[in-house]
């Protein structure tokens, strides 16, 4: 995950400037037109100030802006026209302090209507933003949340700022927040911000969060990472069922996550364990395919790992035959089912594990449903295989497990 260096967006900061200061700037031209009546000793630096403006001349509009703020008894509305240019020529001459000053005197003008002030407190959040005033950041952008501000971008400017501050406590409310709101429009929560909540949680030490964060990312943007994270941690639960083990490394093979020696040896092993010794040889192949076996110290293990694979597949075309003759309970027929697809077999291990199912008494049936759906969206038959999954229960990893199938299934 990003470290909190990386929030600050000057994307955010220079849109929440430019909306800012384009409306200040409207206004002051409406208003030194002729919007009020302005004495001539006030008109003339106000308008030599818009003329400075213009020609980018941001020092010297503010000179002329305290010959007018020296004019003596200002009206309340003359003020407010005086510290809109201000603020204008402030934020140009990137004068953050006073342009700072300037809007938060208007914004507390009540010459300032309902709508001016939205577009002024965008101005005070930039302006907040370029000072690195943080906390001004986040109250600013409050009230502009509060009195009902629809730029979307105000809020992530908000919960940028809480994350450079380290209040994740915040930034989880805030962000949770945000996606009931995308949630409720139909939209899709960018893959950053999620990004940014799961960083907080996990500051928090708040592992449900970060997990459901993690699950939202992997079903939102799926990538190699989220599958290697989501499946790690599964792993790593201390009820973990050891009979699904192999299975973690099925996701992990489906998912592109086999990348160390550790990760194909052990692997093949539990796949010799559970008598499945075709999948076995067809993890070491993979592994020496990819020049990630048959590599350094451990060469000769692994050579004799595979060799072993061998052996034992050459036993099971011997006797594998007479098993599938035998078999009659749901145990014997679920064994069979693994067998085929552990040759890749997907349509005779479609049929056993029907079997398995319709004779009945299944001693772990979350077990066999799952291995059955994966079969199933293995052979293509994806809507079958969702039914299956649906059905797995009793079994905490077995579920997880399932769910995450069913991501593939999409």
């Amino acid at each position: 995950m990003q470290s909190k260096k990386s929030y600050k967006a000057n994307w955010v900061n220079q849109l929440a400037f430019q909306i800012g200061l384009l409306f200040t700037v409207a206004a002051v031209q409406a208003q030194t037109s002729g919007s009020i009546a302005l004495r001539a000793e006030l008109h003339q630096p106000l308008v030599a100030a818009q003329e400075a403006l213009k020609n980018n001349q941001a020092e010297q509009a503010l000179s002329r802006i305290r010959e007018a703020l020296a004019v003596a008894e200002l009206t309340s509305a003359e003020r407010t026209l005086v510290l809109r240019t201000q603020a204008v020529a402030a934020l140009k001459a990137q004068n953050w302090n006073l342009a700072i000053e300037a809007l938060e005197h208007l914004l507390s003008s009540p010459e300032v209507t309902a709508a001016d002030r939205l577009p002024l407190l965008e101005s005070l959040i930039s302006a907040a933003q370029q000072k690195k005033d943080h906390a001004k950041v986040v109250k600013s952008a409050r009230q502009y949340l509060k009195e009902g501000g629809p730029k979307p971008v105000v809020r992530l400017v908000m919960i940028q700022t809480l994350a450079v501050m380290g209040d994740h406590k915040q930034v989880v409310n805030e962000m949770q927040e945000k996606v009931r709101l995308d949630v409720a429009a139909g939209l899709k929560t960018p893959e950053q911000e999620l990004r940014l909540l799961a960083v907080s949680q996990r500051q928090l030490k708040d592992n449900a969060g970060y997990q459901s964060t993690l699950r939202r990312l992997l079903e939102a943007y799926p990538s190699k990472a989220y599958w290697a994270e989501v499946i790690q941690r599964l792993a790593q639960q201390v009820s973990l069922n050891p009979r699904l083990e192999l299975d973690l490394y099925r996701l992990l093979d489906q998912t592109d996550n086999l990348e160390e020696a550790g990760d194909y040896t052990e692997m093949a092993q539990l796949a010799l364990k559970a008598g499945l010794p075709a999948e076995a040889l067809r993890v070491m192949a993979k592994g020496f395919d990819v020049g990630i076996l048959g590599q350094g110290a451990e060469v000769a293990a692994h050579n004799k790992l595979r060799t072993e694979a061998q052996k034992k597949v050459q036993e099971d075309e011997r006797s594998f035959a007479q098993f599938e003759q035998s078999a009659q309970d749901s145990t014997a027929w679920a064994g069979v089912g693994n067998v085929y697809a552990s040759q890749l077999n997907w349509a005779a291990a479609n049929v056993a594990y029907a079997k398995a199912l319709a004779v009945g008494g299944v001693r772990r049936e979350p077990e066999l449903r799952l291995h059955h759906a994966i079969s199933l969206i293995k052979a293509g038959q994806k809507d079958a295989a969702r039914q299956q999954l649906a059905a797995v229960q009793g079994d905490a990893l077995a579920v997880e497990l399932a769910s995450l199938w069913g991501l593939l299934a999409r």
